[in-house]
């Protein structure tokens, strides 16, 4: 491994650390367009980049600290990528890509089309081409959804993008509120997330299946956005009923990472362990409302 690129010394231990943990991945970093570097891992055997590719704006630990200041644009987001997640300059709601175009859900509950200029401080996307297709049994829950599909995926270590459109009974979903500096730690923010339910609606599951080892770094194991078919509804996932539908999914074998020379003065130890709070912010399930009911995000004026 070596750094052609001045990076953080706890962002460089981070990497060293996941350096040893990776299985069947060669890390390295490379120089980086307008950015301070890119963080580059790909299998030892070789893959096609552009079809394998995840590339992620920044590092979690980053954005969990509240570092929420956009450094990438919509438009060169996706040049990266036409399939994946993530949040907004400011923390301004929730990013959903999906065929090559950015939604953004914001805490009132309304959906917008991105403007190239719009920014991300923290976003994942790849090139989805769905290497595998199969019908998605009904699930009851997000976590029974996920045991199910941990049963056909490739094996944990692996990363994988995950498309499943379906019919869903239910769709319990969450964004946050745009914040303003000082910015307080994204525990913090959360806890004045707002919080709705959608029945009776079809859509597509945005997800992102990341290895544990990724901690500090990317978000371990699934990471969902939703977006309804008529781009009405949408947001982070916190639990779901699907009733039918299809899953496709691709391996992942190349994980970029692009660095901002922002992160070089920052006052923030990312090399901290924040896989609890991680835990807490991102991986929330079956909280759902109680079935039969349906809370709605608050008005937005629209």
């Amino acid at each position: 491994m070596h750094f052609m690129n001045p990076v953080p010394a706890a962002v460089r231990d981070c990497i060293l650390e996941a350096r040893f943990r990776q299985l069947g991945l060669r890390m390295v970093l490379v120089a980086g367009m307008t950015l301070s570097g890119w963080f580059h891992s790909t299998p030892v055997s070789g893959a096609d980049p552009a079809r394998d590719q995840i590339t992620q704006i920044s590092v979690m630990n980053a954005l969990m600290l509240g570092d929420y200041r956009g450094t990438t644009t919509m438009e060169t987001l996706l040049q990266a990528g036409n399939f994946g997640l993530g949040t907004f300059d400011h923390l301004d709601g929730e990013l959903i890509v999906l065929d090559g175009q950015a939604w953004q859900a914001k805490s009132d509950g309304s959906i917008h089309r991105c403007e190239p200029d719009m920014l991300t401080p923290f976003a994942v996307v790849t090139s989805f081409e769905g290497e595998e297709t199969f019908d998605c049994p009904p699930a009851g829950s997000l976590e029974q959804l996920e045991e199910l599909l941990k049963a056909r995926l490739p094996g944990r270590d692996a990363f994988v993008a995950v498309r499943v459109e379906g019919k869903f009974q239910s769709v319990f979903l969450r964004a946050v509120p745009r914040q303003s500096p000082p910015f307080r730690p994204l525990a913090e923010v959360v806890k004045e997330q707002s919080q709705w339910q959608k029945t009776d609606l079809t859509g597509t599951l945005i997800g992102m299946r990341c290895p544990g080892w990724v901690t500090g770094i990317g978000i371990p194991g699934f990471h969902w956005h939703f977006l309804s078919t008529d781009h009405q509804s949408g947001g982070h996932v916190f639990d779901c009923r699907i009733q039918s539908g299809t899953v496709s999914f691709d391996r992942c074998r190349t994980w970029t990472i692009r660095l901002d020379d922002s992160l070089e003065s920052s006052s923030h130890d990312l090399g901290q362990d924040l896989s609890r709070e991680i835990q807490q912010v991102e991986r929330q399930r079956g909280t759902s409302p109680p079935q039969g009911t349906e809370s709605q995000p608050p008005s937005s004026g629209n």
